[in-house]
């Protein structure tokens, strides 16, 4: 018995006998060929795969960025609103000191005194538990971050030069943001 196709059994066909030696290479080649052909397709999806994490690095780097300077945009306006309102709360105090100034110069006026006294105090305990603590008093060094020196006056007997002399207005400050200026008199430098 022969096979079908005439070719005894295990005896190459024709078309087997027909295909050259290097028929085995050529399956290799394409094979090669193929292997290739997917390092290729692998390094263009890993070059579309680094270029996808970059971009994605970038925008989360950007997202960062802008939650950072919203996060300062919205504590700056917080520190905006806050010095609004103590703006009117800080010019009731300044009157308070006032009133105090005159009626010390007033005779028959304690009473009213003391009770301005306690109304200063009050306020000033209600700063102080916002973190609002009063700058610029008479002996004090005069710091340009704190005091604005609206005049000089020369250094003498009981008068140390670089402190301050005379408040207009005292300064105010929260932690150590300055929330007001103080505006005051300073002790001139020897030889100024």
């Amino acid at each position: 018995g022969g096979a079908p196709g005439g070719a005894p059994d295990g005896a190459p066909t024709d078309a087997a006998a027909a295909r050259p030696a290097g028929g085995v290479d050529t399956e290799a080649d394409i094979l090669r060929g193929e292997l290739k052909r997917l390092r290729e397709q692998h390094g263009a999806l890993q070059q579309e795969l680094d270029d996808a994490a970059d971009r994605v690095l970038r925008v989360r780097a950007e997202m960062e960025t802008m939650r950072r300077r919203l996060l300062g945009e919205v504590e700056q306006a917080r520190e905006q609103g806050r010095d609004e309102v103590l703006a009117p709360v800080l010019a009731v105090y300044d009157d308070l000191e006032r009133a105090l100034a005159v009626a010390a110069e007033a005779e028959g006026s304690t009473g009213i005194v003391t009770g301005v006294e306690m109304v200063k105090e009050n306020l000033e305990r209600q700063l102080a538990s916002l973190g609002i603590r009063r700058v610029g008093r008479v002996g004090e060094p005069f710091d340009p971050h704190l005091h604005e020196a609206l005049t000089t006056i020369p250094a003498g007997p009981g008068r140390e030069p670089g402190v301050i002399a005379e408040v207009f207005q005292p300064g105010f400050v929260q932690g150590e943001r300055l929330v007001r200026v103080a505006r005051v008199v300073v002790v001139a430098e020897r030889g100024n």
